[in-house]
């Protein structure tokens, strides 16, 4: 079964209640206040971290960034420099690779000492759409993005609920948040509620109530298996934390290719083959990071021969599956008939 979701950017509560107090409690030097320019760039870094927050400097390239997402590029340039000036990104070296971290990204992540999940929502890829970015930059509007910000989180939770439903807000309670003249807001309204390149769509507008939700354009199709997604996430949690704690240098799209590797030859199979059998899945979790932790020590071993990492990292986890299993015999088992009850040939390291 397809669900409809929203097709966007994880983002905390706790970082936009951040974000304000840069604009609204903080006194800042002007040199050290934030920008629409530095409040565009933040969104569009955190487009492109990790889950902790990193991103591999040399992955980065805010030039090529730019013409994808159509943003100024001297902008986001000066926006930069600017999020490095009132700390909101920082230089983070782990095991001689150098990162870009968002430390209030870093700051929320769930660990293992405290892994409750804290509040957030989704921010809609398609803000980055045509021209939209731009006019808050040109209007050097921080606090009208802010804004737009806080209704996105609004209308996510109000999605998230309900589905079908309309998300009503006042206009005085829009206002009040915004704390900007009438002339400001009303042209923030325009932009944000009625520009052409808007997210959000206006059902109607009746004594001062809006009623609103995203457009379409916000969400996407996906198949519905929430606990999938969550081991899954778990297992690309750990093995990021193994490659970076790892003396392995790899590119963005290396990593990409390494955590697909993982899922065709791990994650999928171990999962569905033992969903229904919930103490079979504590043991497939634990085999699990077993085979991703001596996978990525043979690839950090080997890392000096290895042409292709994806293709060889593919190769040793297959490798390492079957040793591994050969001590798990139970779990083996049922693999493997997982595989022939559904008509389908056994793959070599589950039989």
């Amino acid at each position: 079964m397809n669900v409809k979701v929203v097709d966007g950017i994880q983002f905390f509560d706790k970082e936009l209640e951040c974000l304000n107090k840069y604009e609204f409690e903080y006194v800042h030097d002007p040199k050290k206040k934030m920008t629409a320019s530095s409040l565009v760039t933040y969104l569009l870094l955190r487009s492109l971290c990790d889950e902790v927050g990193l991103i591999l400097e040399q992955d980065l390239n805010l030039k090529e960034e730019c013409e994808k997402r159509n943003l100024p590029y001297s902008s986001i340039h000066n926006g930069y420099h600017r999020l490095f000036d009132i700390g909101l990104i920082n230089i983070d070296r782990i095991n001689g690779r150098t990162y870009i971290q968002l430390p209030i990204v870093a700051a929320y992540v769930p660990t293992a000492k405290d892994p409750k999940i804290p509040g957030y929502f989704y921010v809609p890829k398609v803000i980055f759409s045509s021209n939209f970015l731009r006019g808050f930059i040109k209007a050097r509007d921080v606090r009208g993005l802010l804004g737009l910000l806080d209704l996105v989180n609004g209308l996510y939770r109000e999605f998230s609920r309900k589905r079908s439903t309309w998300l009503k807000r006042k206009k005085t309670t829009l206002f009040k948040k915004f704390q900007q003249s009438k002339k400001v807001f009303n042209k923030w309204l325009q932009r944000v509620l009625y520009g052409q390149d808007s997210l959000i769509q206006v059902k109607q507008e009746l004594d001062g109530l809006y009623e609103l939700k995203f457009t379409e354009t916000a969400f996407r199709e996906r198949k519905q298996d929430p606990e999938f997604d969550q081991f899954q996430a778990s297992a690309h949690n750990t093995l990021s934390s193994l490659l970076r704690s790892s003396s392995v240098r790899y590119t963005k799209d290396e990593l990409q290719d390494i955590q697909f590797a993982c899922k065709q030859e791990v994650i999928t199979p171990m999962y569905y083959a033992v969903e229904a059998n919930e103490k079979a899945m504590s043991t497939v979790k634990a085999v699990m990071a077993d085979i991703l932790s001596v996978s990525v020590r043979e690839l950090e071993r080997q890392t000096g021969n290895v042409k292709v990492l994806g293709a060889f990292f593919r190769k040793t986890l297959r490798l390492q599956t079957k040793r591994i299993l050969q001590e798990e015999q139970p779990l083996r088992y049922l693999i493997a008939s997982s595989y022939k009850d559904a008509n389908w040939d056994v793959p070599e390291q589950f039989q």
